[in-house]
């Protein structure tokens, strides 16, 4: 299996503080590298600095994996890059009181290899020991926003969803399964190597987890070698 790899092309790590103040060539780096088709980038604004360059990041990472599905559809692809976060750029601009996040990464640093070599995984992995399949007990209604989820058919129509959400302002906040806060309602995209949704999951209170397309109960451990990004709405 081919893994693809981000090559230290650069030592260079060019990251904006937050403290920066905003200026014409920020913009302008901004509206330069929307036009060169030879980088992958994303944006996020919130109140928070912070919370907008992490979310900013989780998109960059949904792109990436859509971009090598797109460039090497043929191939068993297991998505891996070395430290993103040390190679990719950030940008900040401010929009009022909310500060705008931009991270950018050339696609000429992702390169494929044939030997697999250990790395930073770029999405969270679910975790993969086994476990005892869930017995169904409960039946599972929809809402009508989780009648959308359910029509969410592979990992790049995630980032609209979820863009969606936030502009109708109805999105609380989400991120990668690494961050899931625990014994909260959300809920799961889990999906596997090839981009495919493999569960949108409900996750309650209690720790307890429902399939939105079986319409039982369920567990994310269920989920061997998949990603997952959760979220939550209002």
């Amino acid at each position: 299996m081919k893994r693809i790899f981000l090559l230290c092309c650069s030592t260079l790590v060019a990251i904006v503080g937050f403290a920066q103040e905003v200026n014409v060539d920020s913009l302008n780096s901004i509206n330069r590298i929307k036009r060169d088709t030879s980088y992958i980038y994303a944006e996020s604004t919130m109140r928070d600095a912070v919370e907008a360059e992490s979310y900013a990041r989780t998109i960059l990472e949904m792109k990436v994996g859509e971009w090598l599905r797109n460039k090497y559809p043929n191939e068993s692809i297991d998505t891996c890059l070395v430290k993103v976060n040390d190679h990719s750029r950030t940008l900040l601009t401010f929009r009022g009181k909310y500060k705008r996040a931009f991270v950018f990464l050339k696609k000429d640093m992702i390169v494929p290899q044939i030997e697999p070599v250990a790395c930073d995984t770029l999405v969270d992995s679910v975790a993969v020991e086994a476990v005892e399949p869930v017995a169904p007990a409960v039946t599972v209604e929809l809402t009508p926003d989780e009648k959308d989820m359910v029509a969410v058919a592979d990992f790049p129509a995630i980032e609209p969803y979820v863009k969606n959400l936030k502009s109708d302002g109805r999105l609380r906040a989400y991120g990668k399964y690494a961050t899931l806060p625990e014994d909260t309602n959300c809920h799961l995209f889990v999906y596997d190597r090839d981009g495919q949704i493999a569960a949108v999951l409900r996750q309650t209170k209690d720790g307890k987890y429902y399939n939105l397309r079986t319409l039982q109960e369920d567990n994310v451990k269920n989920y061997t070698n998949c990603g997952a990004i959760w979220l939550q709405l209002k």
